[in-house]
């Protein structure tokens, strides 16, 4: 038997009658398959919840994992760039540490040809010392022999001079005429003992020069006469107060006779006489004796 449109709209309209019946007819028609199909489909939706969950998650981690290697990549870019940056400061650093070694090296290099030129120079100099040394003692013996011939020479002249002058002036010379060396400060060319007119005894101290010059007044008044040194010896050879000191000379320079007459000091050049008239000093004292100023008859 056919079924018909009409027989499905008397169905329906039965099972509208007879609700309960449609759980039966349902049972009938559709299979366990279909019948559990909701319930399947109820799982699948929630798995594919999760899988949508967990896709979301993947998504976050991979969107994280995507920063952290994009932040990675930054970092290696800056380090990179820091590297470049810290590789150039190091070469430039390295080239300045290599110029400096250079200049350095050029400067040991000058230091040495100087210390080497320094060198040759202080041979050189040792070895001019050395032949000054030598020229001087060649010039100390030559002075040496020279003062042998023309010393003895000056001082007979100036015994001659001084014999002269003071029988000029009416004294008398009381023993010969000799010199006293003074260890360590020098000589007195000339001392004698004389009576002068008025009978007075002297001693007359002198020193003779070559050429007269107002220094070789300053130093007979300051090493001799002033020194307490050589007054001792003087005074230890016999020689008393009062005394005459003359510095004589075989020639002066214009300037000796105002050095003379200011230090208070007899001037006697030769041929030429007294030029400048002694005064009486005092040894012990060490100055000339006040009021004693001339000693001309």
């Amino acid at each position: 038997m056919a079924f018909t449109v009409q027989d499905f709209e008397d169905l329906l309209r039965l099972l509208d009658q007879h609700p309960q019946w449609r759980e039966a007819l349902r049972r009938r028609l559709l299979t366990e398959e279909f019948l559990e199909s909701p319930k399947v489909l109820r799982d699948l939706s929630d798995r594919v919840q999760k899988i949508e969950l967990l896709m979301g998650d993947l998504i976050e981690t991979v969107k994280g994992l995507a920063e952290s290697v994009a932040a990675l990549a930054e970092a290696q870019r800056r380090h990179y760039e820091e590297f470049v940056a810290h590789r150039a400061e190091a070469d430039r650093r390295f080239a300045e540490l290599a110029e400096a070694q250079r200049r350095t090296e050029e400067q040991l290099q000058k230091l040495s040809e100087s210390h080497q030129r320094l060198s040759e120079s202080t041979v050189r100099m040792q070895e001019a010392l050395q032949d000054l040394g030598e020229f001087r003692e060649q010039t100390k013996e030559i002075l040496d022999r020279f003062g042998q011939v023309i010393g003895p020479m000056i001082e007979e002249r100036m015994i001659q001079a001084l014999r002269e002058w003071v029988a000029e002036q009416g004294g008398t010379l009381l023993g010969p005429v000799f010199s006293v060396t003074l260890d360590g400060v020098g000589e007195v060319d000339g001392v004698a003992q004389i009576r002068l007119q008025d009978g007075r005894e002297v001693w007359v101290l002198v020193s003779a020069k070559t050429k007269v010059w107002p220094r070789s007044i300053r130093e007979f008044v300051n090493e001799v006469l002033k020194s307490p040194t050589a007054v001792a010896m003087l005074q230890a050879e016999g020689i008393q107060d009062p005394v005459m000191p003359i510095v004589f000379g075989l020639t002066l320079d214009r300037r000796s006779m105002k050095a003379a007459q200011t230090s208070r000091v007899g001037l006697l050049i030769s041929a030429q006489g007294m030029l400048v008239s002694p005064v009486l000093w005092s040894l012990k004292d060490r100055e000339p004796i006040e009021g004693e100023s001339d000693t001309s008859s």
